[in-house]
Order: C-alpha cells, then sequence, then structure tokens
C-alpha cells in the first residue's frame, strides 16, 4: 500500500511542475513577460507580482495538501504546526521589507519578498512528497 501511495505522489509532484512555468526559475513565463513589459511601472510590476503570487499561492496549496495526505497523522501535526509557523514568518518578514524607506520602493520589496517566499516553500513541498516522503 505505501509503494502505491508513492507512486502516487511520485505522479502528483511530476505533474505538478508541467506547465506554463519556466525551467530557470519556477516563475511562470506569463510572469516572466508581464514584468518585461512592465516597462519598470511600480503598478504594473505590482499588478504583475499579485498574479504571479496566485499561481504560486495554489502550488503551495496543492503540495501542502499532497503532503499531507502522504503523511502519517502524528507527522501531518508537525507539517500544520510547521505551515502555521511559516506563514506567521512570511508576513512578519515581507511586512518589514515593505516598511523601510516610506518610498515606493517598499511596497515592491514586500510583495517581490511574498512573491519569494512563497514559491520557496511551494518548492520545499513539492521535495517533500518528491523526495523525503
Amino acid at each position: 500500500m505505501q509503494s502505491i501511495r508513492n507512486w502516487l505522489l511520485a505522479i502528483a509532484t511530476t505533474t505538478l511542475g508541467i506547465g506554463t512555468y519556466a525551467a530557470e526559475d519556477g516563475y511562470s513565463t506569463a510572469y516572466t513577460a508581464c514584468m518585461d513589459e512592465s516597462g519598470g511601472v511600480t503598478a504594473n510590476m505590482l499588478d504583475c507580482i499579485g498574479t504571479e503570487i496566485k499561481q504560486q499561492d495554489a502550488r503551495l496549496n496543492q503540495n501542502y495538501k499532497v503532503a499531507t495526505q502522504a503523511l502519517m497523522p502524528s507527522q501531518q501535526t508537525h507539517l500544520r504546526d510547521a505551515q502555521r509557523l511559516w506563514i506567521k514568518f512570511r508576513d512578519s518578514n515581507c511586512a518589514l521589507l515593505g516598511n523601510l524607506t516610506g518610498g515606493t520602493i517598499d511596497g515592491l520589496n514586500q510583495a517581490s519578498c511574498f512573491l519569494d517566499m512563497t514559491k520557496k516553500r511551494a518548492d520545499d513541498l513539492a521535495w517533500l512528497v518528491g523526495h523525503g516522503l
């Protein structure tokens, strides 16, 4: 039963990486194109980042769901607790970056932090499913 579960998790993890994501950095090709076309305008860049955050958050949630289903109940509790603490850390860490200078760069720094940390956590959870379980 455990080998079937691991096999199904491997397939799920593999398919999660397929789609519109650029291989070199893990961000969607739409995000890369949006940022290229933003003209360096803060509002445009924030729109691009906001859209990509939604994509990466969906990846994170899917990877979390798959990881949770693969774990034993005691491990699920640890993952849940770790995830809750990670969310608090991400939010606080990025809020700090959003209040450093008082300028418009703060908004970009905060949004970029949120995006980067969310993507990294999605990647970490994908690794957990693919290699750690």
